[in-house]
């Protein structure tokens, strides 16, 4: 019997994949390096949200709010859920006041939405990089990606001080350059990761995703103690050191790595695609629901996972009424669930796969269902909590992270690879430029629902993420596949390498 599918070997066929071990291999260097090139990438990204709470100077504005705020608090003598807002801005007794520390004279608008014009270069370049990581050289790409964010976050501080308007440009000039990385990373896991190994790979690449977050935060918490521009140096250099070390970690092909052995190179050969094999079939992929399902499920989940990256310390300090060292810290504690759902993923996935063999579909569809309803149920008790319930939301919020994260990790991302794996770069291009806009546009929905930083403000914020979960849900669980399909042009390798196997 022939195998039908180029992505994974069945296991009750004649068609076996060899067996090579991963310690000491080519594929745990590559990966290895996708898992620190997305810490940097994600530390870069999510610094931001701590160190806006230290750049900008105390405003006359917040003053007047503030006094407003305590007035009313000692009129009423509660600190009732739905007041949950006030006591950050209030100066009763009792209450700790956090007030900004910084220098830089931004407005209330300006610092909410700063972290997110971030997104504006990243949703412009990702697609561009997705479409030339398919065709020309995803090394450069990877190695470009690194070395001119960190560039770019080292001017960051200088610009800053210039001007809020110069301070943008810088930003959206790191966001073109985090956007041009991320598509020759997955498209490098079709050449360095054997079928049967990808889910557990790319989940032990993307916990650099929660890691890069759970380290900066805390670290970039203690720096901004002695000033907040010392860290985008600290991260800045680090990023730029391990970026030029790659290019003598990661290559294209096989063919150009000087220590592949003979053993792993024949474990992953396959052939290689021509150019007039790799032109896109744009009529198909139009017109094909599979890509459908798996870009409209990457922008309702991401929207989740954007939200919470770039407004959560400010949610924690507003309404939740944490200090601001104890923000630095906490911010980085529910990260702690996606990272327990990454390495459940690390070490279970790829016997999962072997097991179940060639129809995966059913079974992710079944797991991202599960995890979308348990995220909208935690979603949901953190609205019913109150300020005072502070263990609750935080536990809440490391759960919220583990479900999300094994929707994503086990659940629609790795479809790709299996059901369009020659045109992984240019769809997953698409797909991130799209599911970033929620990047910006999430500070600028907060900035017009939350004024006072009330928990009832909030609360409005985490109803459109119920919202879109719930759409995700949908989406993903009728229409998506994981099935190659018939126009990608290992299909028909496949079915040209079978029909010459049967006349043998």
């Amino acid at each position: 019997m022939v195998c039908k599918s180029w992505t994974l070997p069945h296991r009750t066929g004649q068609v076996t994949a060899a067996s090579h071990s991963l310690w000491g291999s080519v594929r745990l260097t590559y990966a290895v390096c996708a898992f620190l090139s997305i810490c940097l990438h994600s530390a870069m990204r999510s610094m931001l949200a701590m160190v806006i709470l230290r750049m900008v100077r105390p405003r006359p504005e917040d003053a007047l709010l503030m006094t407003g705020a305590a007035l009313e608090l000692e009129r009423s003598n509660s600190t009732a859920a739905g007041q949950c807002g006030g006591s950050v801005f209030g100066l009763a007794s009792g209450i700790q006041v956090t007030q900004p520390t910084g220098d830089l004279p931004w407005t209330r608008n300006q610092e909410l939405t700063f972290p997110g014009v971030f997104y504006y270069g990243y949703v412009i370049s990702i697609p561009l990089a997705g479409h030339l990581s398919d065709r020309f050289s995803s090394k450069r790409l990877f190695i470009m990606s690194l070395v001119c964010e960190a560039l770019a976050y080292f001017l960051l501080p200088t610009m800053a001080h210039h001007s809020y308007g110069a301070a943008v440009v810088s930003l959206v000039v790191s966001g073109m350059c985090a956007g041009c990385g991320n598509p020759p990373l997955y498209q490098l896991f079709v050449t360095w990761a054997h079928p049967t190994e990808r889910t557990s790979l790319l989940s032990f690449a993307y916990i650099g995703l929660l890691m890069g977050s759970i380290v900066v935060y805390p670290v970039a918490n203690y720096l901004s103690d002695f000033a907040w521009e010392l860290s985008f140096y600290v991260v800045a250099s680090v990023t730029l050191v391990f970026g030029i070390s790659c290019h003598w970690l990661i290559y294209d092909s096989l063919d150009q790595h000087p220590r592949i052995s003979d053993a792993e190179m024949a474990y992953l050969q396959r052939e290689p695609l021509t150019r007039s094999q790799l032109s896109v079939p744009w009529r198909h992929l139009l017109t094909s629901l599979p890509v459908y399902a798996f870009i409209l499920t990457h922008i309702f989940h991401n929207y989740t996972f954007l939200v919470l990256s770039v407004v959560m310390p400010r949610f924690m300090r507003e309404a939740m009424q944490f200090n601001l060292h104890d923000v630095g810290v906490l911010s980085a504690a529910p990260y702690l669930g996606g990272m327990f759902s990454k390495l459940i993923c690390v070490f279970s996935c790829g016997y999962v796969e072997r097991r179940v063999g060639l129809n995966q579909s059913w079974m992710r569809r079944l797991l991202y269902v599960a995890c979308s309803i348990l995220t909208m149920v935690f979603i949901g008790i953190i609205i019913c909590a109150g300020c005072e319930q502070k263990t609750l939301v935080m536990l809440m919020y490391a759960f919220l992270y583990a479900t999300t994260d094994m929707g994503f990790s086990a659940g629609y991302w790795p479809t790709l690879l299996y059901f369009a794996p020659s045109f992984a770069g240019l769809l997953s291009g698409v797909a991130n430029c799209l599911a970033h806009l929620s990047g910006f546009l999430a500070p600028h929905l907060v900035a017009a629902l939350v004024h006072t930083g009330a928990k009832d403000e909030w609360n409005i914020v985490l109803m459109t993420l119920i919202i879109f979960n719930g759409m995700a849900m949908v989406v993903f669980g009728l229409f998506s596949s994981t099935r190659l399909q018939p126009w990608d042009p290992r299909r028909h390798m496949e079915s040209l390498s079978a029909t010459q196997a049967n006349v043998h």
